[in-house]
């Protein structure tokens, strides 16, 4: 089974702020550290820290909800990092996150396209809808309904989801992997941003209405 590390899950935490895939406006991460219990960052980490925390600062908790150790509070993300880990026993980490290109694609209906090589095997990054109240039990139901319908390929290599008008939580096997992601769908926006402010063509897109307007 994969578990992580303390020290690893605030390397990453640390490397997300730094390179701008989060703000001081809140964020989330959480890794498996045994069977049924998970590190997890308290609400306000970001805000108070810049996510510069010591391990004494994350939660050691099980997925019924009793503290193991630590002493700071639950964030509202908890609920839905809780349910990553009960429904897919292959989750070993979960990012909740605001990039600062990725979450333009945040701001609209339709799903990121995956314009990189990079992005080609997760495929779309789909966005949640807005009458689903941001961590609520409906909104659990969602991301999970999205993640189980990518079968082996989530198993594999993890997905993600954005949060409209907000944010993107992404889950993988492995941190690295959800790290990884995370940093993939950035540079897909800047591509995709790129692209459209220089006017390049991009004729493989035309299936998606974003792009439809240019190249129909």
């Amino acid at each position: 089974m994969y578990t992580v590390t303390r020290k690893e899950l605030l390397e990453v935490c640390t490397l997300v702020y730094d390179r701008h895939l989060t703000n001081a406006a809140g964020s989330n991460f959480s890794g498996r550290a045994g069977e049924s219990s998970i590190y997890l960052t308290p609400t306000g980490n970001a805000k108070q820290t810049r996510l510069r925390m010591s391990p004494d600062d994350l939660l050691h908790v099980t997925l019924d909800g009793t503290v193991l150790e630590g002493s700071g509070q639950f964030s509202v993300s908890w609920e839905t990092h809780r349910r990553m880990y009960q429904e897919f026993d292959f989750v070993g980490a979960v990012i909740h996150a605001h990039p600062r290109y990725a979450t333009i694609f945040a701001c609209q209906t339709e799903p990121m396209p995956p314009l990189m090589d990079a992005m080609k095997k997760f495929g779309q990054i789909p966005v949640l809808p807005r009458h689903l109240k941001v961590d609520s039990r409906e909104f659990g139901d969602a991301i999970v309904d999205i993640f189980q319908a990518k079968g082996d390929s989530f198993r594999k290599h993890g997905h993600a989801v954005f949060y409209p008008y907000h944010g993107i939580l992404c889950a993988a096997p492995k941190l690295d992997d959800a790290y990884d992601l995370l940093e993939r769908i950035e540079y897909n926006a800047t591509a995709i941003l790129g692209c459209k402010l220089m006017g390049f063509p991009m004729p493989e897109m035309n299936e998606y209405p974003m792009f439809q307007s240019d190249y129909a």
